[in-house]
């Protein structure tokens, strides 16, 4: 299945290079501090692009020469060169010569990650720019530094860097509407439905931070360990971070003509959560660098995490111009790169929020049953002083009608709401539908958990249907159906249930339920998808032996 291609925001890592021993520090040398006295800085062209870039050194870098180094100084030199282009593209490389047995200015020993020999460190920061694009636009910018001296620069010099190269951050992501972006933030989002999937998992480390500053969902962060990880994709293994975000300056208004109006959605690898020894959410030393042989699985992790959020949160992957925003870099446009699509892992918060509204409406008085109305009516949250006018109830029935009501409903400094819009959205549903009678409220909602009123959520139709997303479809009117919203198989080598497997054990708790086993067979089902197969529907009966 195709899917949205995310961009890449930024990057940091540090790049080995050994072919060529020392050699290519030296030629740093001879150019920033030979030719340049220390310092330069250059316009030049990359393609059709026009680029800046500028050279300079770091005399304080705590690094003490050998004696049959070239170096006249009490330490050796770091140089540096930060190269801009156009729309915000940007790359910061730090060059430092190393060896074996490094020592301080004071003779102490040098303790940093070193794979041995003679060779060059370089420190690369920046964004919007792919691994490769990093190493192009060193090479362009060492030569374009070298025909500004009149003289060369030796293109094997940093053309290839170690396998065993540290990559320590890495960000992809995409620019979305802000009604899709709640999706993600609210409080019915696949944020909290992580969250509620995680807290019940031993082990499991994990910081959630919202900041709602100016707008709601200003920046909301979930920072995952390892572990954590892999609770939401089996085979995943790396600490990431989660995060939907507005720039600093945030925009009153979404506009088309604005991108920065519409806020970003990013999944990065950092290094500090990549750890089980305890993960903080900031920034920080320790955790376990990706090899820069591994760089093309770190960004399938990646990938796979950002788009199976996506469509956990129920919003479209496909490159879809109706729910992504194009920048200067991100553009709407498909991804080549093949990824897994998984299953849903947290799917039974929605049915654990029916079976709320079912308890709520199973007993419900006159007055309550006027005040939800008029709250699902009325956008979901009025002042109480407004329930008390539109419902022609006094203010004490309202706080009444409220205690009734219970957890559907909360009242923050009298301003009262449902707990979630999934809630509002079933109780609105409900209100369209009936004219008088709460029963008829209760068959609906009834139905949309396709439980009977008596069942409960301990029932185990219902557990089944939490397991796998599933909710029934005209259940009676002989064009019964079963959706799956989750990922199904055809083969048990897939890693996700099989799609026997699934109806068999939902056959087993309609039969529980004390139901027909005929209507179960004769029902249609249809599933996200069903990995191995051409077709994603099909009938029970003739799928199972029941």
């Amino acid at each position: 299945m195709s899917h949205i291609a995310p961009h890449f925001h930024e990057v940091d890592m540090f790049l080995w290079f050994t072919d060529n021993g020392l050699s290519p520090y030296w030629a740093l040398s001879n150019l920033c501090i030979g030719e340049f006295d220390g310092y330069r800085k250059i316009t030049f062209e990359i393609g059709d692009e026009v680029w800046t870039a500028r050279i300079n050194y770091n005399p304080e870098t705590g690094i003490a020469p050998r004696d049959s180094d070239p170096i006249e100084s009490e330490k050796a030199y770091e140089y540096k060169i930060h190269a801009e282009g156009p729309d915000e593209q940007k790359a910061d490389f730090v060059f430092s010569p190393r060896w074996d047995d490094q020592k301080k200015p004071d003779g102490d020993e040098m303790k940093r990650p070193w794979c041995g020999g003679e060779g060059v460190q370089a420190h690369v920061q920046g964004s919007n720019l792919t691994y490769d694009e990093y190493l192009f636009v060193l090479q362009s910018t060492l030569q374009a530094f070298a025909d500004e001296a009149e003289t060369d620069f030796s293109r094997r010099y940093f053309g290839r860097p170690r396998g065993d190269s540290n990559i320590v951050t890495t960000e992809l992501y995409v620019r979305l509407m802000r009604e899709y972006a709640k999706k993600l933030t609210r409080s019915t989002g696949i944020f909290y439905r992580i969250m509620h999937l995680l807290a019940e998992e031993k082990d499991s480390q994990f910081i959630y931070k919202g900041d709602n500053t100016n707008v709601v969902g200003k920046r909301h962060a979930f920072a995952l360990d390892p572990f954590s990880s892999s609770k939401l994709v089996d085979d995943h293994s790396l600490g990431k971070r989660l995060k939907c975000y507005h720039p600093k300056y945030v925009r009153s208004k979404e506009s088309r003509d604005d991108p920065l109006s519409s806020p970003k959605f990013g999944v990065a690898f950092h290094k500090s959560l990549n750890t089980t020894e305890g993960i903080t959410g900031e920034y920080r030393s320790g955790g376990s660098a990706v090899k820069w042989r591994d760089r093309k699985q770190l960004l399938r992790e990646l990938e796979e995490t950002l788009i199976n959020v996506l469509r956990w949160a129920g919003i479209p992957v496909d490159a879809d111009p109706t729910a992504f925003v194009e920048d200067y870099h991100f553009q709407v446009e498909k991804s080549d790169r093949s990824i897994g699509h998984f299953g849903d892992p947290t799917p039974r918060l929605e049915a654990e929020q029916e079976n709320l509204v079912i308890t709520v409406l199973q007993d419900i008085s006159p007055s309550a049953r006027s005040v939800m109305e008029m709250l699902a009516t009325d956008g979901g949250e009025a002042h109480y002083k407004d329930v008390a006018d539109e419902t022609g109830y006094s203010v004490s029935q309202v706080y009444r009608a409220l205690e009734e009501i219970g957890e559907a409903v909360v009242n923050e400094n009298g301003l009262v709401r449902f707990f979630s819009e999934k809630i509002r959205q079933e109780i609105t549903a409900i209100v369209e539908r009936i004219e008088s009678s709460i029963e008829d409220g209760i068959g609906a909602v009834a139905r949309l958990a396709n439980v009977e009123t008596r069942s409960s959520a301990d029932s185990a139709i219902q557990r089944w249907m939490s397991r796998y997303g599933a909710s029934f479809e005209n259940i009676g009117d002989g064009e019964g159906k079963i959706r799956f919203d989750t990922v199904l198989s055809e083969l048990k080598s897939h890693g996700v249930p099989t799609i026997d497997e699934v109806l068999e054990e939902g056959l087993l708790a309609w039969k529980r339920a004390g139901r027909n086993p005929r209507v179960f067979a004769e029902l249609e089902f249809v599933a996200k998808e069903i990995i191995g197969r051409n077709r994603d529907d099909g009938t029970v009966g003739r799928e199972i032996t029941w």
